[in-house]
C-alpha cells in the first residue's frame, strides 16, 4: 500500500511547493532550540537564533527512510560553532531517489544579544525531476529567541517570507512558513517544548515535544507529536564521552513507521571571556 503511494506523494510534494527544508526530520533534531541546556548543531534549523547560545561545538548526521521506503530516504548533516557571542552554522539536506530529489545547502548565522538572540540563514535549494530537468530557488530565514526568564524561552521563526521563486519556473516558489516557538527547562533533566506552525496553503499545525535525561550525561528520551497528520515520535540516545548516538521512530496512520538514526559529536566546553 506504501509503495501504491509514493506517486501521489511525489505529485502532492510538487503541487504545494513543498521543500527538503521543511521536513518532518526537524522535528526530533531540533527539539532543543528553544532551550539553552539542550542546544546542539541540529538546533539552528528549528530557530537560526540558537548558534548565539552554543557553548561549544558541535556536528551530527541524521538519516531517515519515511515510511520504510528507500525511495523517501532523508540525509541530514550540520555543524554549529560558536565564535565569541555569535555562532555560525553549516546545513547540507538530501532527500528522495534519482528520479526525484531535493537537497539543500544553508549557512546561518546568529548572535546573543543578552535576553535576546536572532539569527539568519541562507539556503540553496536544488530539485531534480527526471524528464523535466533542473531547477534552484535561493530562501531565506530569520529567527528570534526571548529569554523571559531562566527557565522560558519564546522564539518566531519565519521560513521564506519573501522571495523564494525558482530559477526556471519563476511562478513556483518556496512556500512561505511562520513558526511561534517556547521552551520550558522544568529542571535539568526534563525540557518541554511547543510550536506553533502556519504553512502558506497548508492549516495549522501544533508540534510538541520532550527530552528526558534518565541517566544524567548517559541516557537520553525524546517523544512528541505533530497535530497535522496526528503523528507520534519517539527516539532514545545514549552519549559516550563527545559521542551521541539516538535511535527514533516516527508513525503515520496512514502511512507507517519512518525509521531514523542521529549521530552527534560535541567539541570542547567553551570557556567565558
Amino acid at each position: 500500500m506504501r509503495r501504491l503511494l509514493l506517486p501521489f506523494y511525489l505529485i502532492h510534494c510538487l503541487a504545494h511547493g513543498q521543500s527538503i527544508r521543511y521536513s518532518s526530520g526537524t522535528l526530533y533534531t531540533g527539539l532543543g532550540a528553544y532551550s539553552h541546556q539542550f542546544t546542539q548543531s541540529f538546533s539552528f534549523l528549528a530557530n537560526q537564533a540558537s548558534l548565539g547560545n552554543l557553548s561549544r561545538t558541535s556536528a551530527g548526521v541524521y538519516a531517515e527512510q519515511k515510511y520504510g521506503l528507500k525511495a523517501l530516504s532523508m540525509y541530514m548533516a550540520t555543524v554549529a560553532m560558536p565564535v565569541n557571542r555569535d555562532g555560525i552554522g553549516i546545513s547540507m539536506q538530501y532527500s528522495g531517489f534519482s528520479d526525484f530529489n531535493e537537497s539543500q545547502v544553508g549557512l546561518a548565522y546568529g548572535k546573543n544579544l543578552g535576553r535576546l538572540s536572532v539569527g539568519i540563514q541562507c539556503n540553496y535549494n536544488m530539485v531534480h525531476v527526471a524528464g523535466y530537468g533542473n531547477d534552484a530557488a535561493v530562501g531565506v530565514e530569520v529567527g528570534s529567541l526571548w529569554q523571559i526568564n531562566s527557565t522560558l524561552v519564546t522564539g518566531i521563526h519565519l521560513i521564506n517570507p519573501v522571495g523564494g521563486h525558482f530559477r526556471n519556473h519563476s511562478s513556483e516558489k518556496l512556500a512561505a512558513v511562520y513558526q511561534f516557538g517556547a521552551g520550558y527547562d522544568v529542571s535539568k533533566q526534563l525540557f518541554l517544548s511547543a510550536e506553533l506552525t502556519k504553512e502558506e496553503g497548508q492549516p495549522v499545525n501544533v508540534q510538541a515535544g520532550l527530552q528526558y535525561v534518565a541517566v544524567p550525561d548517559r541516557l537520553f528520551v525524546r517523544a512528541g507529536i505533530t497535530t497535522a497528520t496526528s503523528s507520534p515520535y519517539i527516539g532514545m540516545g545514549w552519549q559516550w564521552k563527545n559521542c551521541r548516538a539516538d535511535v527514533s521512530m516516527r508513525y503515520h496512520p496512514q502511512l507507517g513507521i519512518s525509521p531514523g538514526l542521529l549521530l552527534l559529536f560535541y567539541g570542547k566546553q567553551k570557556t567565558e571571556p
